[in-house]
């Protein structure tokens, strides 16, 4: 028997007042205990479908299953099964940590026994015991984001649906989310919708990315990260600036490589298009070797899952036209 869902999209359209294409026919399937980063620049439809995953607004088209049930408007009892953090969470200012909790339990019709033990847990598992009598208006952001983390968890749900969890956090604050986001994981599906790719490489196992509200890229990080077109190298050498320099020179008049950029002993390569980066590469080495200089490090240049993104986003929007023709086709 096959393995239920935990989400499921077909053919997901959102056209906001006939005025806005939010989202165009996505199709995606999310397997209970994944971890799924949905990525996309501004405006990608990234919010779009999280709203409709929680069943917040209705599909103009298409439909979203959560555990292989529809999901509406009207599915309270399924939402029930789901944690949301919305971005930049904002609470009753006059409560406090455990009086805002005690209220979310309460709509969630979990009676007292069964509520305070599970808040005052909650409190201290997200660092919040210190503050948990004071009134929100005077919590920090980081502070109000780990609440909200809180918030998500007293129903002990089943999915987790965060959206930008580490967003305007200081550097002690994100580290402790992304942490707890390692650890939540274990246990439960985590959908994290995020704009800082680095986050969602360190936590996340599979991707999802959006762009003009179409579906772009369903795969493992490592298959993102394969999408990267792998010609641009940085090489740390060990021997003098003027001897890099004078390599510089003589790389550059290689046919593999399109450019060479020297500073101090850092050498920065970009080879020329083409699959096979291999025997440039070789060609490279031994440049380096007839020089005689050595290797202190040799590197792909930048962030591998940004470079990856950012080509998947510029290759869609020069593809224009071509998605409609794909969409038919389909």
């Amino acid at each position: 028997m096959d393995r239920m869902s935990a989400v499921e999209t077909y053919n997901l359209t959102k056209i906001y007042q006939n005025q806005q294409i939010a989202l165009n026919g996505v199709t995606i399937c999310v397997e209970p205990g994944s971890v799924v980063g949905l990525l996309g620049p501004n405006g990608a439809g990234k919010t779009t479908i999280i709203r409709l995953m929680l069943g917040l607004h209705r599909p103009s088209a298409g439909r979203v299953e959560v555990f292989g049930k529809r999901m509406t408007p009207n599915a309270a009892t399924l939402r029930c099964r789901l944690g949301y953090l919305p971005t930049g969470p904002r609470f009753p200012p006059q409560m406090t940590p455990i009086t805002y909790l005690d209220y979310v339990g309460k709509l969630f019709g979990l009676p007292l026994q069964v509520r305070k033990p599970r808040l005052a847990a909650l409190i201290r598992a997200v660092d919040l015991l210190g503050a948990s009598s004071q009134k929100l208006a005077g919590l920090s952001t980081g502070m109000l984001t780990r609440l909200g983390i809180a918030a998500s968890l007293m129903n002990e749900p089943e999915l987790l649906i965060w959206d930008e969890p580490t967003y305007g956090l200081d550097p002690e604050a994100r580290r402790f989310t992304i942490d707890l986001m390692k650890e939540l994981a274990r246990e439960r599906t985590l959908i994290l919708s995020s704009h800082l790719l680095h986050d969602v490489d360190e936590v996340c196992d599979h991707a999802i990315v959006l762009n003009q509200g179409q579906l772009i890229f369903d795969g493992t990080m490592p298959e993102l990260k394969g999408k990267m077109r792998r010609n641009h190298f940085e090489l740390q050498l060990d021997g003098k600036p003027k001897a890099v320099e004078a390599l510089r020179v003589n790389l550059s008049k290689l046919p593999s490589v399109r450019a060479a950029k020297a500073t101090g002993v850092r050498l920065e390569i970009e080879l020329a298009d083409g699959k096979d980066v291999a025997s440039p590469l070789a060609e490279i080495f031994m440049t380096v070797a007839e020089a005689g200089l050595g290797f202190v490090s040799v590197q792909t240049k930048g962030h591998q899952t940004e470079d990856a993104f950012l080509e998947l986003v510029e290759s869609d929007q020069a593809r224009g036209f071509a998605r409609a023709t794909d969409a038919k086709a389909a």
